[in-house]
């Protein structure tokens, strides 16, 4: 990657306006995250109720297969970049985060498309594969890279542009032909053609000795902390649609597209955290205190608007996705307040939480609310149905939230006493 240009684009040291950043880290992947709606209504309406709840069931299974390769460098990734003290380090990390993801792939992929296989309607087992795959290269991704650099402009030309072609071709194709993997097999070649790219000129641009196999294990023991809090995240963000779809098929398509609805909105939350993340690491002292209590209010706003935008809307929407998918009011709003909760906690543990040591406190949090929710989830699905799956959901996002919040709030007041807190340059992840 060139030096030429803004040099304050290049320099992460370097301050750079607050609403360049807001634009460039969440507008721009904001679109890309919901790209997918251009395509999706030809998807839903081409595959039918039973493709579509088969789809999003291997999408979700997906999901978790991400969390699991990516081992939390989409979490903790940027931080670590954005506050290493030169480009011999920054290269480093990338080489790592290559490795670790690299060699978790290999063993994750296999097992994830049997899983979606088996779990997918009859007929649709390649669907709900390739949806699967498609969600699991996701943790593959450059972009925690991008933001640590503080290069908005990287997303968008490697990411964010590219989604948005291919799920217009995709949607014209499926239009056109009827034929439904064309729009997993457009999101796998954009992230495969897109990240190799950039990988090659990040890996010509930061020059890094590579980790040498022995020191392998140890990438790996040290970023456990934060890897097993998003597996445990992750684990109940899969759960849902899959088990809808075997309690109760006849209802899974609803309950599929509200699922779906929220894990495109959840990317919003994600792509603001990368717009402060590097914006609350370079100041120092009050200042620093004062940006990251900014961050977690934008959250909550944000939280609180898309509650009610997914409580009004959701059903509407959820129509347009999968005509005959509708998903009924209550889970919308039960959802809703899910989504809330998961942004503020986003901003909580990503801007506060995970910079300052707190991966142990986090992780223990989300263990504890996937024990609660889990056994919550499957022991409503049979009993109450859809509805009771989503209590059960939001539950384990209000005890993890919960839990987190008196620490937030105690260490806020402590760094707000303290001149400055020098930040950790050897994070859980690195």
């Amino acid at each position: 990657m060139s030096r030429g240009g803004d040099a304050a684009a290049e320099d992460p040291t370097i301050p750079s306006p607050l609403w360049r950043r807001l634009l460039g880290f969440s507008m721009l992947p904001a679109i890309a995250a919901i790209s997918p709606l251009i395509a999706l209504p030809f998807l839903g309406r081409a595959a039918g109720p039973e493709g579509w709840a088969s789809a999003i069931a291997g999408e979700s299974i997906g999901t978790f297969a991400a969390i699991v390769i990516a081992f939390g460098w989409g979490t903790i990734g940027p931080a670590l970049v954005a506050a290493a003290p030169d480009d011999t380090v920054r290269g480093r990390l990338y080489r790592d985060a290559l490795v670790v993801r690299g060699l978790l792939a290999v063993v994750v992929l296999p097992v994830t498309i049997v899983l979606c296989a088996v779990t997918a309607s009859p007929g649709y087992g390649l669907l709900s594969a390739l949806m699967g795959v498609q969600g699991a290269l996701i943790a593959l991704s450059f972009t925690f890279f991008a933001v640590g650099v503080a290069k908005p402009g990287a997303i968008a030309a490697f990411d964010a542009i590219p989604r948005v072609i291919t799920a217009v071709l995709a949607a014209a194709l499926i239009a056109g032909t009827g034929v439904v993997e064309l729009y997993p097999l457009s999101g796998i070649a954009v992230t495969l053609i897109g990240t190799g790219w950039y990988t090659v000129r990040i890996l010509r641009r930061y020059p890094s000795p590579w980790s040498p196999p022995r020191e392998w294990p140890l990438r790996f023991r040290t970023g456990l902390p934060v890897a097993m809090n998003e597996a445990a995240l992750g684990a109940y963000s899969a759960v849902p649609t899959p088990l809808v779809h075997i309690a109760t098929p006849d209802l899974s398509a609803g309950y599929a597209s509200g699922d779906k609805m929220l894990k495109l909105g959840q990317f919003i939350p994600i792509t603001l955290a990368n717009a402060f993340q590097s914006w609350t690491v370079e100041s120092h002292g009050d200042d620093r205190v004062r940006r990251i209590r900014l961050a977690i209010v934008a959250h909550g706003v944000l939280g609180i608007v898309g509650w009610a935008a997914l409580s009004l809307l959701g059903p509407w929407v959820s129509e347009f996705l999968a005509p005959g998918s509708q998903t009924p009011t209550m889970i919308c709003v039960i959802l809703g307040a899910a989504f809330a909760l998961y942004s503020v906690r986003t901003s909580m543990t990503r801007h506060l939480l995970f910079p300052y040591g707190y991966q142990i406190a986090v992780m223990r949090a989300t263990l504890i609310g996937t024990v609660i929710g889990i056994p919550a989830m499957l022991a409503m699905a049979w009993t109450v149905g859809p509805v009771g799956v989503a209590v059960g959901y939001a539950a384990t996002e209000l005890v993890a939230t919960a839990i987190l919040l008196p620490l937030t709030i105690a260490t806020i007041r402590r760094l707000r006493e303290e001149s400055e807190r020098p930040f950790p340059r050897d994070g859980a992840a690195a």
